[in-house]
């Protein structure tokens, strides 16, 4: 009789165990490597939503950010403004964007 209840007891107790490590908080990093490189593989994009030149001042709104040259946005920053680009300095590269990028006739 104590044999059969036993194995029972045993094969429950190791399930909740198991449960218990899954799902515990202080569990090292190393048993988790997808959600370290998931995190390292994200691409930043941008986008360029508006420029406003006035003058001397100039303006744009890059992912739903207003900025003006020397400000930064999402780890790049901006460097020069004109009437139809924004060039921004991201991982030691200048990246262009422009308002007419996105349209039809920007493919001519």
């Amino acid at each position: 009789m104590i044999k059969a209840l036993t194995v029972p007891f045993f094969c429950t107790a190791l399930i909740y165990a198991e449960a218990a490590l899954a799902s515990d908080p202080m569990r090292p990093p190393q048993f988790s490597p997808a959600q370290v490189e998931a995190a390292s593989v994200k691409k930043t994009s941008f986008r360029l939503q508006q420029i406003r030149v006035a003058g001397d001042t100039s303006s744009a709104i890059i992912n739903g950010r207003l900025v003006h040259e020397g400000d930064s946005v999402q780890g790049a920053r901006v460097v020069k403004i004109t009437s139809d680009k924004v060039v921004l300095k991201y991982r030691q590269k200048l990246k262009t964007l422009s308002l007419l990028s996105n349209t039809k006739h920007s493919e001519k």
